[in-house]
C-alpha cells in the first residue's frame, strides 16, 4: 500500500472516531442539562394516577401554564366535546400536528392539547376503550409530535433524525430510540407494567447510544415513571406521562 493510500485511511479513521466521539459527548451532555426532569423520573410523579383528561385534570396536579389554560377552556365547551366524536377530532388533531414540526420550537401546543382533552371526552363513548391490551398497544410507532424537551433537543441538534417507540405488551417491553441520519441510534429499553386500560408504567432498564458500525456505548438507565394512553386505534396513537408531556404516534 502506498504512503498516500496509507494516510487517506489513517485521516478517515481519525474523522469517524472524531465523530463518534462528538456524539457521545452531546448525548452525554443531553443527559446531564435537565437535572430537574432527571430527578422527577427517580422520585414520586407530580401527579399520583393517569390523567384523567377531564376538567378536574389541572386543579388536582395544580398544573400551572399551557395544559391548565387548555383545560380550563375545556370547561367552557363541554356542549361541543359531548358532539364531538373521535374521528372528527383525530382529524382535526393531526391536521394541526403536521404544521407543528414534531413539537420543535413549538407554536401549537396550546391548541394540541386543547384538543386532546376533547378527543378523550369523545374517546370515551367508545366500546372498545381497553386502551392497554396487546393487539392494540404492541407495535413499532413513529413519532409525529411530542412536548418532550430531551427528545425535541436531539430531534432539533440532529437533523434528518426520527423517534420510534416499541412497545411488546406481551414481553413487557418498551423501547425508545431515535435514530440518526448517519445511522447511529440513540436507545433506551425499559420493563413496563399494565396497570388498567389505559395505564402503563415503566421503568429504565438500559440506555446506550448505537454505533452504525455495531459498537455499544452505555449510558446508565435512570428513572420510572407511567404514561396514560388517551387514544389508541388503528393508526394513531396519543399519551401523556407523568411528567406532564404529551405524545403523538403512528404505527409502523
Amino acid at each position: 500500500m502506498s504512503s498516500s493510500s496509507t494516510s487517506s485511511a489513517r485521516d478517515a479513521l481519525k474523522s469517524n472516531v472524531f465523530q463518534k466521539q462528538k456524539l457521545s459527548r452531546e448525548i452525554r451532555c443531553l443527559l446531564t442539562s435537565f437535572p430537574s426532569r432527571s430527578r422527577a423520573m427517580t422520585s414520586r410523579a407530580p401527579c399520583s394516577r393517569p390523567f384523567p383528561a377531564n376538567a378536574r385534570w389541572s386543579r388536582e396536579c395544580k398544573v400551572k401554564g399551557i395544559l391548565g389554560k387548555s383545560r380550563r377552556g375545556l370547561r367552557s365547551t363541554s356542549g361541543i366535546v359531548a358532539a364531538s366524536s373521535a374521528s372528527t377530532v383525530l382529524d382535526e388533531l393531526m391536521t394541526v400536528v403536521k404544521e407543528d414540526n414534531r413539537g420543535i420550537q413549538s407554536s401549537k401546543r396550546e391548541q394540541i392539547e386543547s384538543i386532546i382533552d376533547t378527543l378523550s371526552e369523545a374517546s370515551k363513548n367508545s366500546t372498545t376503550n381497553n386502551n392497554t391490551e396487546d393487539s392494540k398497544l404492541s407495535a413499532r410507532w413513529k413519532l409525529l409530535w411530542t412536548s418532550e424537551r430531551e427528545t425535541l433537543f436531539l430531534l432539533e441538534k440532529f437533523k434528518g433524525s426520527t423517534a420510534y417507540q416499541t412497545i411488546n405488551v406481551k414481553e413487557k417491553t418498551l423501547g425508545n430510540a431515535v435514530e440518526f441520519s448517519g445511522g447511529n441510534t440513540f436507545l433506551v429499553e425499559s420493563e413496563i407494567t399494565i396497570e388498567n386500560e389505559t395505564k402503563v408504567e415503566f421503568k429504565f432498564t438500559s440506555a446506550g447510544l448505537k454505533f452504525s458500525n455495531g459498537f455499544m456505548l452505555p449510558v446508565p438507565p435512570v428513572g420510572k415513571g407511567w404514561f396514560d394512553n388517551v387514544y389508541v386505534g388503528d393508526r394513531y396513537r396519543v399519551a401523556r406521562d407523568s411528567r406532564g408531556d404529551t405524545l403523538i404516534v403512528e404505527r409502523c
